[in-house]
């Protein structure tokens, strides 16, 4: 959904909280996992996300928590902010936010 709204122009950005934050690891096994029906790997969803303009960030308290730092997180994921940026973010007026 990301990228289909990114590729209509949408501005859009993926909050990455928690242990969401593996997904977007280097070189991390957990990015392979197959999805089902289409049988692509998790990877290739992001990949796409990241190309059509979809912008990653990730909580800083995940990185934090997990001792990493952006370099350690796959290409495309450029941006960390904390969970107040977070909320003012998703609270402004002009957004539309949909969870998973």
């Amino acid at each position: 959904m990301a990228s289909t709204a990114a590729a209509m122009s949408f501005d859009v950005q993926i909050h990455v909280i928690g242990s969401t934050v593996d997904l977007f690891i280097k070189d991390n096994p957990k990015n392979q996992q197959i999805v089902i029906p289409s049988n692509r790997p998790l990877s290739a969803y992001i990949e796409d996300a990241i190309r059509t303009g979809v912008k990653i960030k990730v909580c800083s308290t995940a990185l934090r928590d997990r001792q990493l730092e952006l370099g350690d997180l796959i290409e495309g994921v450029n941006e960390v902010i904390g969970m107040v940026t977070m909320i003012d973010l998703a609270t402004d007026s002009n957004t539309t936010v949909l969870t998973y």
